[in-house]
């Protein structure tokens, strides 16, 4: 199912406030990146957590874009006589914003699916106690 959560979901149990069409752009960028930091996990088992955590990194894309596209954040500081205006970033010296974005989306996905297995780097979906997706064959199966 991809992407992972629909508009629906979003704005019922989500509570999310963006609108449909701008759901729906950052929800699909969103799903592939929970996909990339899940290795292919995510399209096997999905919990209800990976749709609140790509709900969460979709809204928080959109945010982050606009805040891009209106030029920053908020004025850190002002000096009126030599004119120096600083502004407050969350980016790091040198961090492009599809590094920030990247940045911030794996906080957010930890805090959703630290407890599904999903972020686990051991081959299988991580619920190879349920599922058994790590035995490679049927003949090994049946020897267990």
């Amino acid at each position: 199912m991809f992407p992972y959560a629909d508009y629906e979901f979003y704005t019922g149990k989500a509570h999310g406030k963006l609108e449909r069409d701008r759901f729906e752009e950052e929800v699909l960028e969103a799903s592939f990146f929970l996909r990339y930091l899940t290795f292919g996990k995510s399209e096997r088992v999905q919990p209800e957590d990976l749709k609140y955590a790509v709900c969460a990194v979709a809204e928080m894309y959109a945010k982050e874009k606009q805040k891009a596209d209106a030029g920053g954040g908020g004025k850190k500081s002002e000096n009126i006589d030599g004119y120096s205006v600083s502004y407050v970033s969350e980016q790091k010296e040198g961090e492009t914003l599809e590094d920030l974005l990247n940045r911030k989306a794996s906080q957010i996905a930890k805090k959703y699916l630290a407890g599904t297995g999903l972020l686990s780097r051991k081959v299988g979906c991580g619920y190879d106690h349920q599922c058994r997706c790590d035995i490679v064959s049927s003949d090994s199966w049946e020897e267990q």
